[in-house]
């Protein structure tokens, strides 16, 4: 179970710096696209935001895709536990042994 919430945490930090690394570049790419003084570098700074937002949506899409399957996997290890704590075990006799000492 530790094992699952270390991966989910690793996982969910990763997506999640690489999202604001995007934020980042996008909002350079926004003053960048201000700043252009011709159109041809205006269009150029767009497509690239255009770009980094789509790049941005699809971390954020995996990151709760993720997390979804994160809580698949901690569901089916919980009902894995549950069944092992309904098992009923009992002792029944096969044959039986008797010796004697003469």
């Amino acid at each position: 179970m530790e094992k699952l919430e270390r991966w989910s945490e690793d996982m969910k930090l990763s997506l999640e710096q690489e999202i604001k690394t995007l934020d980042a570049e996008i909002l350079e790419a926004k003053k960048a696209s201000k700043s252009a003084m011709a159109l041809a570098e205006k269009l150029v700074a767009q497509k690239q935001v255009k770009s980094l937002e789509s790049t941005r949506k699809q971390k954020r899409q995996r990151l709760f895709e993720a997390q979804d399957e994160v809580d698949g996997q901690r569901d089916i290890l919980i009902e894995k536990i549950e069944a092992q704590l309904k098992e009923r075990h009992s002792l029944l006799s096969m044959f039986t042994v008797r010796w004697e000492i003469i």
